[in-house]
């Protein structure tokens, strides 16, 4: 087993064609708490894993406490071609829709997360949940937007138009905009 990769919430290792996703023991929390919050988050990670719409790892196996095993993904990160082909965060925008019109938040949509290959595939559903709200979709864009501006600073005005026309799918798309307008003027105020 070969260790791919650290979050802040768990330890990636990569097992021939599996990847094994384990949630670590945090010292700083008290033990009973941590135990609930790394099995709460593991079980929610295991049903939206099952119930994605879109291409992501295929779930193999749960512990349901702390450990998810997953198929591998093979291909090119998104992060790392983006630059050079923006009009890909079209697909990003239809996938992302399809998402959200099955009530799912990926709550990390960075680059480093979507991989290219014959399509585009999304992974990292650690920080995923279930909701319908206007404003947690619009939370969801608005992060991919910052993702974009510090990650393909010279794109990211072209990728975001591209990712724009593909969200246009939403069900919601004329609110979900709407309110996300409304998140990108709050993250103005604070910055003042």
């Amino acid at each position: 087993m070969k260790r791919i990769g650290d979050g802040a919430e768990a330890i990636i290792y990569l097992d021939k064609d599996k990847v094994i996703k384990k949630r670590i023991k945090k010292s700083y929390r008290i033990k009973e708490i941590d135990e609930v919050l790394r099995k709460s988050r593991t079980r929610a990670e295991a049903k939206i894993l099952e119930k994605v719409p879109v291409k992501a790892p295929r779930l193999k196996k749960t512990d349901r406490k702390e450990t998810l095993e997953m198929s591998f993904i093979e291909g090119d990160k998104i992060r790392d071609i983006l630059d050079k082909k923006p009009s890909l965060a079209k697909e990003i925008g239809k996938k992302v829709a399809a998402m959200h019109n099955s009530g799912i938040i990926h709550g990390d949509l960075t680059t480093s997360n979507m991989i290219l290959k014959e399509e585009i595939y999304f992974i990292d559903f650690g920080l995923s949940f279930f909701s319908e709200k206007i404003e947690d979709k619009a939370v969801d864009i608005h992060l991919f937007k910052q993702a974009l501006k510090s990650k393909h600073y010279k794109v990211w005005e072209k990728a975001f138009k591209e990712f724009l026309k593909g969200y246009k799918d939403a069900k919601d798309y004329n609110r979900v905009i709407e309110r996300f307008k409304i998140v990108e003027e709050r993250g103005r105020y604070k910055k003042k």
